[in-house]
């Protein structure tokens, strides 16, 4: 009987042991993973923030050799036929050499005279923009990508990332226009969906996703937008008139 005691403690023990020690190998090989997974994911994140920072600063210095083009400014300060015409030709010429979707001269009070897409049903010519951020900065002296703040187009109702950049007179310190390259989501959204199996947004500073690889999430919010945040996103109407959606997730950390 005390034999059969003894064995059946020990078998206890041994089973116990291995059951401790599965468990903590379990844990080991979870927190293993966890740390790859969190690796490769910062991996990736490094790679995509590298290719968008390359392709955005490409498309900025695109609009600051459009910007000092002489017959911007004169075309700003004339406004007469012939200015715009010159205008209007390189407009197209950037359009087309640089493959993106608009490109456009604003005068100081922020209305368009001139567009790439002046034949267009939704030509810019003629629209006011500025109420938008990247002509607000501009045209105070400050280059802007719209790549935190984008916008979904007001004229166009396509999603688009904006460079804007100030156009002088020769000799003046104050800007006398913006000259807005909008370029295509396209090239940055294919960075988005390669090789990788997780989710990956791209979001504004107030958190609402503009792009991802996974459709359903664009557009909708990273977390929840307060009354002041809603008021000002619909007040510059980047993305359209809302609603938008919250994913659910919290930032927190």
């Amino acid at each position: 009987m005390k034999l059969r005691m003894i064995l059946i403690v020990l078998s206890l023990m041994a089973f116990f042991s291995t059951l401790t020690g599965g468990f903590f190998y379990y844990a080991s090989q979870k927190e293993s993973a966890f740390k790859e997974a969190n690796k490769q994911a910062v991996l990736h994140i490094e790679t995509i923030k590298r290719h968008l920072s390359y392709f955005a600063s490409e498309n900025m210095k695109s609009a600051k050799a459009l910007a000092g083009l002489k017959e911007l400014s004169n075309a700003l300060s004339r406004k007469d036929k012939d200015a715009l015409a010159k205008v209007n030709a390189i407009l197209d010429h950037f359009s087309n050499a640089y493959q993106v979707d608009v490109c456009y001269l604003i005068d100081r009070d922020g209305n368009t005279i001139a567009s790439s897409n002046r034949n267009s049903s939704d030509s810019f010519v003629g629209q006011n923009y500025a109420f938008r951020p990247y002509f607000q900065h501009a045209i105070k002296g400050n280059p802007t990508i719209f790549f935190g703040y984008m916008a979904l187009g007001v004229t166009s109702g396509k999603r688009g990332i904006y460079y804007s950049h100030s156009v002088y007179e020769d000799g003046e310190d104050k800007p006398i226009g913006v000259a807005v390259i909008k370029a295509s989501v396209d090239p940055m959204e294919r960075e988005f969906v390669k090789d990788y199996k997780g989710i990956v947004m791209l979001t504004d500073p107030h958190g609402i996703v503009f792009i991802s690889n996974r459709n359903e999430l664009i557009l909708q919010t990273l977390s929840k937008l307060s009354p002041e945040e809603i008021t000002q996103i619909r007040r510059y109407k980047q993305f359209g008139k809302g609603h938008w959606d919250w994913t659910g997730l919290n930032i927190i950390d």
